[in-house]
C-alpha cells in the first residue's frame, strides 16, 4: 500500500502530534508498506527529502512561517501533481493548515486525525479558530474516515461537526511498552515528580512549580522538554525559592527520557487542553502514580485505567495541588496498567486504510 501522511511538523521536531505520526509511520514501513510523510520545512538545515527509519520524508517550503498555522502551497502542489501516487492520504492536526492542503488538493481516499482541542491556546489562536471553523468543516466533510485518539476528543469534535459522526472511529494513542519497561531508574533515593512536554502556557507547569514551594524539602521536580515558557518557569522557581529542587533537563533522547519516567514516583500534568496525552500513558506504563487536571481527556484515561489517575481542578490552588502530590507520593506503588501499544495502534489504523481501499476497489 502507498500511504501519504500529511502533518505540519515531523521529526526531529518534537511534539505530541509529531510523535504520533512518527510512531505509526515507521511501523507501517516495517510492515512493508510504502510510506511518505509530506510536511513543512521547519529548519533550513534539514534536507528537502530523506529516509528516516524506512519512511521517505518530503519537506516543503513555507513562505510565511508559523508554528501553528504556517501555510505551504508546496504541499498542496505535491498532492495535486501526484494525486494518483497514493492509495491513502492521512492528514493529521486540525490545529494546523496541513490537512486543509490535502482537502483542497482533492486527496482521496482521505483519512483525518484531528488531535482536536476545540480552540487555540492563546488569544490570537483562539481568534483564528473562529473563521477557521469553516475550513475545519470542509476537512471533516471531505474525509472518508476520521480517527480520534480518545472518546473525549471524539465527542468534542462531534459537538462542532455533528454530521461527521458516521465516519468517526476512536483509536487511542499507544506507547512503546518494550522500551519503557526496559528502562532502568536512576540510582537516587530522593522522591521525584516528573512533568513536562512542550513548555507552553496551556500546559500550566507554573502551577506545579508554585505547588513545589508547599511540598517537603526532600522532594524534587524534573521538568522535561523545552518551549517558549522555559525562561519564565525558571524565573518562577527562583522567585518561589525552589530552584534547587526543580531541574529543567530540556529535550533528551528517548532512552534517557524513559529512564526519568522509570525514576518518577509521580507524574503531574496540569494541562488545560489535550486530546489523548501520550506522556501520561507512558508514565502509567512505567508504574508512576499520576496527578492531573480535571479535563475530559484525563477523565477518559482515568476511566480506561480503573481510576489510576488522581484528578484535581484545572484552577487548583497551590495548596490543593501540593496536597494531591503528597497524597500520591504516600500511596502504594501504582498497579501495572494495560496500555495500548503503538503496534496495536498501527494495526487498527492499517485496518481503516484497508477498509477504504477495498471499498474503492469495489466501487470501481
Amino acid at each position: 500500500m502507498r500511504i501519504a501522511l500529511i502533518c505540519a511538523h515531523y521529526a526531529p521536531f518534537a511534539g505530541g502530534v509529531e510523535s504520533h505520526v512518527e510512531e505509526i509511520a515507521k511501523r507501517l514501513a516495517d510492515r512493508g508498506e510504502t510510506v511518505e510523510v509530506l510536511t513543512h520545512r521547519d529548519d533550513p538545515g534539514l534536507p528537502d527529502t530523506e529516509m528516516r527509519e524506512g519512511v521517505l520524508v518530503r519537506r516543503h517550503k513555507v513562505p510565511v512561517p508559523s508554528q501553528h498555522f504556517g501555510v505551504s502551497p508546496a504541499v498542496w502542489a505535491t498532492l495535486v501533481r501526484h494525486r494518483h501516487r497514493y492509495d491513502v492520504v492521512h492528514a493529521h492536526g486540525y490545529h494546523s493548515a496541513a490537512p486543509l492542503a490535502a482537502t483542497m488538493a482533492g486527496a482521496s481516499p482521505l483519512v483525518f486525525t484531528p488531535h482536536y482541542h476545540g480552540t487555540g491556546h492563546s488569544p490570537l489562536r483562539k481568534a483564528i479558530h473562529i473563521p477557521y471553523r469553516a475550513a475545519g468543516a470542509a476537512i471533516a466533510a471531505r474525509s472518508q474516515r476520521i480517527i480520534c485518539v480518545s472518546r473525549a476528543e471524539a465527542e468534542l469534535f462531534l459537538s462542532h461537526f455533528p454530521s461527521a459522526r458516521p465516519r468517526v472511529t476512536v483509536i487511542p494513542n499507544g506507547v512503546d511498552l518494550e522500551r519503557i519497561t526496559a528502562a532502568q531508574p536512576f540510582p537516587d533515593a530522593e522522591a521525584v515528580i516528573v512533568t513536562g512536554g512542550r513548555l507552553q502556557s496551556y500546559k500550566q507547569i507554573d502551577r506545579i512549580v508554585e505547588a513545589m514551594a508547599l511540598t517537603p524539602a526532600g522532594l524534587r521536580l524534573v521538568v522535561t522538554g523545552d518551549g517558549p515558557e522555559r525562561g519564565a518557569l525558571e524565573a518562577l522557581a527562583d522567585e518561589r525559592g525552589v530552584r534547587d529542587r526543580v531541574r529543567f533537563i530540556g529535550r533528551v533522547e528517548t532512552d534517557l527520557l524513559y529512564r526519568w519516567y522509570a525514576s518518577a514516583d509521580v507524574f503531574c500534568s496540569m494541562s488545560s487542553n489535550e486530546a489523548m496525552p501520550v506522556t501520561i500513558l507512558e508514565l502509567l506504563a512505567a508504574g508512576a502514580r499520576v496527578v492531573a487536571s480535571d479535563i475530559p481527556a484525563h477523565r477518559d484515561i482515568r476511566d480506561r485505567t480503573a481510576g489510576a489517575i488522581t484528578l484535581v481542578p484545572l484552577d487548583a490552588e497551590p495548596k490543593v495541588l501540593a496536597d494531591a502530590l503528597g497524597h500520591a507520593l504516600n500511596e502504594s506503588p501504582a498497579p501495572a496498567q494495560r496500555i495500548p501499544t503503538w503496534d496495536e495502534v498501527t494495526t487498527q489504523t492499517l485496518d481503516v486504510y484497508r477498509d477504504l481501499t477495498s471499498a474503492a476497489v469495489a466501487a470501481a
